[in-house]
């Protein structure tokens, strides 16, 4: 018996650590608004709009130290994630753009088209037994 196996193509869209960290090191140099675009972009892999965020979450945190209080980096995180599934609310659309120095229409077109559900699965459940 003999088993044959030929690639790894499964792995082939997993990023090593070394292209992971140029990609982090290479958000530095974006302006917030460049993050925000980028953000919002089809196509942007789950590690890539990962680290936009946490880019986007240090930025938010640092000015908000700099200029005294304003709340943690928990709620930007959030705030964030409800951006990229597109349940963000005007007022928290708002809210956010503070945090981030960014106009909120920077925002807006950077939210994402809602259906946090990713699945594939619309929810028409048309399933007929016999």
């Amino acid at each position: 018996m003999s088993i044959n196996i030929s690639g790894l193509s499964g792995l082939a869209g997993i990023p090593s650590p070394a292209e992971m960290g140029a990609f982090s090191s290479g958000l530095k140099g974006s302006s917030t608004n460049d993050l925000v675009k980028m953000l919002g972009q089809p196509g942007m892999e789950p590690w890539q709009k990962d680290a936009i965020s946490k880019e986007l979450q240090t930025r938010a945190e640092s000015s908000q130290s700099a200029g005294g209080g304003g709340s943690g980096g928990e709620d930007i995180q959030k705030l964030l994630k409800k951006l990229e599934d597109g349940t963000i609310t005007d007022a928290e659309l708002k809210q956010l753009a503070g945090m981030l120095g960014v106009d909120p229409t920077t925002l807006e077109a950077a939210k994402g088209k809602g259906g946090g559900n990713t699945g594939g699965d619309s929810g028409n459940h048309d399933i007929q037994g016999g």
